[in-house]
């Protein structure tokens, strides 16, 4: 694999892996921006775990797929909940998990969303030996990244152990050597053990460093050319871009990238349909909105997109009625800008849903003016 590296002589601001999100947003700021925001104000979490279980991780499920429908999802529901409240083979839960999430995600049932929500507990580590980066690398400011991919068992214990993405072999094998030495308590679905795919990411960030925009973008595009199937890198490179080159052609296409490989993902999806949406691709933007309206239904741009799909496809109670929802999500302390603008996109369907009046589209949030790829 090839090594994606920046040299640096500054520090590090904004989106590499040791950054800090911001608790408020700061305007102007693309809908990428925000909505990304509102999901760091809602789920308050240090910016890079040292592992993570996400929607960001390839899907690798264990569990065999499951075709849902609306009407069938209920029984499959009652079905999943009461093989799991007995005593299930891991087999047996491993289906109960794909399930519900079939139930979940293809057939929009709240209840088996809502399940996994509250019963669904990550691994928790302890014990694990750290093997450190060569000192070298600090001194030269050489910035690189290390991803390790693998599954915890119901035994607590990493397996499948893979290097996602990869920097010198010393890099690689100090982080190879971490993971495997890591014990962990299982990943637990009401209270019954499961494994699950998970990642451990690695940098060579210091508070010495700091990236300017063009080159935190640097970065996101050497890491993506490097690594087109590490979603981590087209993560990165979405949301340099949503921060900062949000009228580039090239974000339409780094959200496509993350899109394709993690297409539950509610971010790129909502942030996808968002674009589709503006520019009159209605029928794109319909199957990624409602991902962003399953999978993240308290984020307030979430239901926008949502909404502005649904008043461009002639559903205008459905997209007053999101848009309520939408307005009602935003926190009080929310800019005042954009608690306004959400108000005046509710005006504004509201009046041309009573008049029968053709659809126009709302306005977007601002953003700064840029230029790039």
């Amino acid at each position: 694999m090839r090594f994606a590296t920046v040299v640096l002589g500054a520090v590090l601001l904004g989106l590499t892996a040791c950054g800090h999100s911001r608790p408020l947003p700061t305007l102007p700021a693309s809908h990428g921006q925000l909505s990304w925001d509102m999901d760091q104000y809602l789920n308050p979490r240090p910016y890079s775990p040292p592992v993570y279980l996400g929607v960001l991780a390839p899907r690798r499920d264990t569990g065999p797929s499951v075709s849902v429908t609306a009407e069938e999802a209920p029984a499959i529901f009652a079905e999943a909940t009461r093989v799991l409240a007995g005593k299930p083979t891991e087999e047996q839960v491993r289906q109960a998990q794909a399930d519900l999430r079939a139930a979940c995600v293809l057939a929009d049932l709240h209840q088996a969303c809502d399940f996994l929500s509250e019963e669904f507990e990550p691994p928790v580590g302890y014990s694990r030996v750290v093997h450190e980066f060569p000192h070298e690398v600090y001194r030269e400011k050489t910035l690189a990244m290390v991803i390790v991919g693998f599954i915890v068992g119901t035994n607590g214990r990493p397996r499948d152990i893979r290097l996602v993405e990869s920097a010198t072999d010393a890099l690689d094998q100090a982080v190879l050597r971490t993971v495997a030495s890591m014990r962990f308590y299982p990943a637990t679905l009401a209270g019954h053990p499961i494994e699950g795919y998970y990642t451990v990411k690695r940098d060579t960030v210091t508070s010495e460093m700091d990236l300017t925009p063009e080159q935190e973008l640097a970065w996101g595009i050497a890491r993506v050319k490097s690594f087109p199937n590490s979603i981590d890198a087209w993560g990165h490179l979405a949301r340099a871009m949503a921060r900062d080159r949000a009228e580039a052609p090239g974000y339409e296409e780094a959200l496509r990238g993350l899109n394709q490989l993690s297409p539950e993902y509610w971010w790129s999806a909502t942030e996808l349909a968002w674009l589709y949406a503006r520019a009159g691709r209605h029928e794109e933007a319909a199957p990624l909105a409602l991902i962003g309206r399953r999978r993240a239904r308290d984020n307030a741009y979430a239901l926008e997109t949502s909404a502005l799909v649904a008043f461009h496809q002639g559903r205008c109670q459905e997209a007053i009625q999101e848009q309520q929802e939408a307005v009602a999500k935003l926190p009080a302390e929310w800019p005042r800008e954009e608690q306004e603008r959400f108000q005046r996109t509710l005006t504004e369907y509201q009046g041309q849903c009573a008049t029968g009046a053709a659809p126009t589209s709302p306005e977007a949030p601002g953003v700064e003016a840029s230029t790039g790829p």
